[in-house]
């Protein structure tokens, strides 16, 4: 997570559709900022970098030929390099476009000398991308009136799309932070096809992996080989939730045994995530993945189209009946109503 961070040098292009005949403008020369500018910028770059989750530049041939590395890695030898680093990178931008519902914006590359990162300083460069604009109304009072004009520009309460580039792990691809709340169908067009990254494995990767392929195994492989109905499903995955919301460490043996109980199932899970999660792996568990992978962790029994019964608690509260003529139906035990 991005502690703390202000930009020392910044460049500004305007990225066009080229799909749809949109320009790209690339500027003369670097954008001069004075100490108020850099100040609001700073907080508006770095404030959607809430997440522990991290990625190094990638590319199929070695990251040394992913052309952002090449980019980057020229600003960190030397950030006069800035701006003619900058035209490359939105000259990439641009020709990578290949939809026409990706949206033209400003597209800014600024270098950080003091960056702080989980406690540490380095330096960083920022690469972002604003689509949206919104309409301001400007106030000019005048003798005994006021004067209202529209304008339309850039929101400084959300960056569309953005990366933070660390001065870390330069033999691995550097380290790399994508900005949360990049909308789900432009995800490719920024982060693989722009920026080509793959997961840096940390604790948070770990957990969100753990996480994942528990679901998996009870939701799919599970019902494959013994006989659980979805309630009990449900139950599993209560667990399981419960046990990365209350651990502070991961312990693969201990999970196991505190989620799935039955020996037979203990087995069949290890059959299914050996290649993810070896039988001795332990790590910190990362509370920021828990919560965003706890969006999948549904508890819903859905029942037809007519009922849907959430289950957050005791299991033995509830029990599935099968009658003879083939009528299901669940009973539900309370001692409150409210």
């Amino acid at each position: 997570m991005i502690n703390e961070a202000l930009i020392n040098l910044l460049a500004m292009h305007a990225v066009g559709n080229r799909v749809n005949d949109e320009p790209l403008t690339l500027s003369k020369s670097p954008v001069n900022i004075d100490e108020e500018m850099v100040t609001l910028l700073s907080s508006f770059f770095i404030t959607p970098f809430k997440t522990e989750r991290y990625f190094n530049l990638h590319h199929q041939n070695g990251f040394e030929n992913n052309e952002v590395f090449k980019a980057v890695a020229a600003i960190f030898d030397n950030p006069d390099n800035l701006y003619e680093s900058s035209v490359k990178l939105a000259e990439l931008l641009f020709d990578i476009t290949d939809s026409s519902k990706i949206r033209g914006g400003e597209f800014y590359v600024a270098y950080f000398s003091e960056c702080t990162v989980d406690g540490e300083e380095t330096e960083a460069v920022g690469l972002f991308k604003s689509e949206s604009k919104e309409t301001f109304l400007k106030i000019y009072p005048t003798s005994g009136n006021f004067i209202l004009e529209k304008e339309e520009g850039v929101s400084l309460r959300k960056i569309d799309k953005g990366c933070m580039i660390f001065n870390v792990d330069r033999d691995k691809g550097f380290l790399v932070s994508v900005a949360d709340g990049i909308r789900s169908g432009d995800e490719k067009y920024w982060c693989e096809d722009f920026l080509n990254i793959r997961s840096f494995e940390n604790n948070y990767t770990k957990t969100q992996s753990a996480m994942k392929v528990c679901k998996e195994f009870v939701s799919e492989k599970l019902p494959e080989k013994f006989d659980v109905c979805k309630a009990d499903q449900i139950d599993i995955l209560n667990r399981s939730m419960d046990y990365f919301k209350s651990h502070e460490v991961f312990d693969k043996p201990e999970f196991e045994n505190e989620v799935f109980r039955q020996p037979e199932v203990i087995e069949a899970f290890r059959g299914f995530d050996n290649a993810d999660i070896p039988s001795d792996m332990t790590f910190e568990i990362a509370p920021d993945a828990v919560k965003k992978q706890s969006k999948i962790f549904k508890s819903v029994l859905k029942l037809d189209k007519n009922f849907h019964i959430y289950i957050h608690g005791d299991r033995s509260m509830i029990e599935r009946v099968e009658e003879n003529d083939g009528k299901k139906y669940y009973r539900i035990f309370y001692e409150k109503e409210s």
